[in-house]
């Protein structure tokens, strides 16, 4: 009997965001290297923009809409932890295996050796 990889494929293919409820797709791995986009510049949202645009990658084509009236939205606003909430789900469900935290650095001067001293 042959290896199914079908079984990699995520089931779980809704979330549901403040009152609406959103369905997500598989995409093509060339389409996550938009999570390498560059968000730097002189837009202070940019970071949001960006974040919004990676979300849209994956949603149906009939929540785009939806989404984007979603976050507009003064009253009942989505909030910084559910946009990231959001997307870390989709990109965990995505690639079959959780985001990793980043590692923990040490604080204060790390620790270096003398320098050498000339002859």
């Amino acid at each position: 009997m042959p290896k199914d990889f079908n079984d990699l494929l995520a089931q779980d293919r809704q979330f549901k965001v403040q009152d609406q409820t959103f369905t997500w797709r598989d995409v093509r791995p060339e389409v996550l290297t938009a999570f390498e986009m560059d968000a730097n510049g002189d837009d202070p949202n940019a970071v949001w923009n960006l974040m919004d645009a990676q979300i849209l990658l994956f949603l149906e084509d009939d929540g785009h809409e939806r989404w984007k009236k979603l976050r507009a939205r003064e009253e009942s606003p989505v909030t910084i932890g559910q946009i990231n909430a959001v997307l870390t789900w989709l990109m965990e469900e995505q690639t079959g295996r959780p985001t990793e935290a980043p590692s923990p650095s040490a604080s204060g001067r790390g620790k270096t050796a003398a320098s050498s001293k000339g002859a």
